[in-house]
């Protein structure tokens, strides 16, 4: 009996597990299926709160090295500066507390307990060392032109002004890292996110050592690989990126399948006089000039809307501007003809199309140059309102080394330009002696003198602009704007600024999908 014992068990465990697998026909696939449906639902969950956005892939992210743009500007989620621009360029303290200036120096007290990424305190000694980087660095100079020199204290950084400029604090943007860790591709930062890599690629996660994330909803941010602005516009319509910012300094607007938001710039569009032409001694020619410039149509023609009209020389969104400053367009071809004919300019024979005064033509020379395809139909449009009131105007189209020659050679009357201002307003550029858009400009005039007096806090805004208007040395037209797209399923409140692209990202909400 004993053989038939071990037979009789195996053949009961076969009908055992029969039993089983006749209830439950596949249990390792159900098993896996559960698996793998748990990892869809988290993939998918991913994918509907995801922020990505666009990096140039190749390039760091070291604000002061990196020759990329849209590097630079990622980089101001990873970096915190001592002040941050809100929309009406008022200064937003970050890692500052307040703020004195006292002649020519500006003294900034800083936050207490503020720490980087790194778990290493911030000090007046970091922000110091990144002023250096900030002075010596293409892109941030210009914005600190008037600051000389920073020098660390115990709870401050006293910085010393070339001039007395009581906004200077708004040029306090430049982005505070780690001393020592400048040579860095990215270096030690405390703003909201720190950069991270694995075998996907890169990204951002929030710092937990930042004072400033108690409100935050995008706790990571994708970087997705670009190769240009085309490439960055075709994956913002693919779907693929969530944000891009495109400053039109090319003079080019394109309109794509996407949210789009108006961003001011600082950006001022001026038609500048030159004092030493003979033609425009007469204040009334000038005055012609300015009256046959339809700064609305430049806008919305050359500029294709992405403008702010401007009636002073001031940037209209800037805090300290009143509102009876309010810019206007005073366009008016009839008035401007007029003003040539109380001044004698008239139409000397029948058979002519231009003015002249004791037999001398009303002649104009202007300038421009080709690489602005926006400024090139702005100042098309200038010729052709000057020339319908009777004003014979040679318009030159020239390369930019042809343009800034001629400028510097004084060979024109009017020309059109562009200017970036520094975020403290500053127009020095057009006031001081060597300043670069001093071109033509008396810098000893009455205007030039209460700029100064304005700037150092001795007169107020609306004094400087009366003696601007009554003899102006430029005609301000608009200052340009930027455009921000993003993607349709990006819900966010807040602002979007030029210093600060990603102002509010640390808010976005993506819409989830059914």
């Amino acid at each position: 009996m004993k053989k038939y014992i071990i037979p009789l068990v195996a053949l009961f465990l076969i009908i055992g597990i029969l039993a089983v697998v006749l209830n439950d026909p596949d249990p390792v696939s159900e098993i896996t299926t559960t698996e793998a449906t748990s990892q869809e639902e988290t993939t998918q969950e991913i994918i509907e709160n995801v922020i990505t956005l666009g990096y140039y892939e190749g390039k760091n992210l070291n604000p002061y090295t990196t020759d990329s743009p849209v590097n630079r500007a990622l980089s101001t989620l990873i970096y915190d500066s001592l002040y941050i621009l809100d929309e009406s360029y008022m200064p937003q303290p970050v890692i500052a507390k307040s703020c004195e200036y006292k002649e020519n120096t500006m003294t900034v007290y800083i936050n207490e307990g503020l720490t980087f990424s790194s778990g290493a305190p911030l000090t007046s000694s970091d922000i110091v060392y990144s002023f250096d980087l900030a002075k010596a660095s293409e892109h941030y100079s210009g914005r600190l032109g008037n600051l000389l020199s920073a020098v660390p204290g115990t709870d401050c950084v006293v910085f010393t002004m070339a001039s007395d400029n009581v906004f200077s604090q708004n040029c306090l943007t430049f982005p505070v890292i780690q001393a020592g860790t400048g040579e860095n591709d990215t270096p030690v930062g405390s703003g909201r996110y720190c950069l991270q890599q694995n075998s996907q690629g890169r990204f951002l996660t929030e710092n937990e050592n930042s004072t400033r994330n108690e409100d935050m909803t995008t706790e990571k941010i994708i970087l997705a690989p670009i190769s240009s602005e085309e490439s960055e516009l075709y994956q913002l319509q693919s779907g693929n990126l969530s944000f891009y910012f495109d400053d039109l300094s090319d003079g080019d607007y394109t309109k794509i399948n996407a949210n789009m938001l108006v961003v001011p710039m600082n950006n001022l569009v001026f038609l500048a006089f030159n004092d030493k032409s003979e033609v425009l001694t007469d204040k009334a020619v000038r005055q012609a000039v300015s009256l046959a410039t339809d700064k609305m149509t430049i806008g919305e023609s050359a500029y294709k809307g992405m403008y702010t009209l401007a009636s002073t020389a001031f940037n209209p969104h800037w805090y300290a501007l009143p509102d009876s400053a309010s810019a206007a367009n005073d366009f008016s071809l009839v008035k401007a003809a007029s003003t040539l004919e109380e001044a004698g300019y008239v139409f000397a024979y029948s058979n002519n199309d231009y003015r002249s005064r004791n037999f001398e033509y009303l002649e104009v020379r202007m300038l421009v140059n080709e690489e602005n395809e926006a400024r090139v139909a702005a100042a098309q449009m200038i010729h052709d309102n000057l020339e319908s009131i009777g004003i014979d105007v040679s318009l030159s189209v020239l390369e930019y080394d042809e343009y800034k020659s001629a400028l510097y050679e004084g060979e024109y009357d009017i020309y059109l330009g562009e200017v970036k201002l520094p975020a403290d307003m500053d127009l020095s550029c057009f006031f001081k002696e060597g300043g670069k858009l001093s071109y033509g400009i008396d810098t000893e005039s009455t205007v030039a003198m209460a700029y100064s007096d304005f700037a150092s806090g001795k007169i107020d805004i609306t004094t400087f602009n009366t003696v601007f208007n009554d003899a102006p040395p430029f005609i301000p037209i608009c200052y340009r704007s930027a455009v921000a797209y993003y993607s349709r399923a990006i819900s966010f409140e807040g602002s979007v600024t030029e210093y600060e692209p990603f102002l509010n990202a640390y808010s976005w909400e993506v819409a989830s999908h059914s």
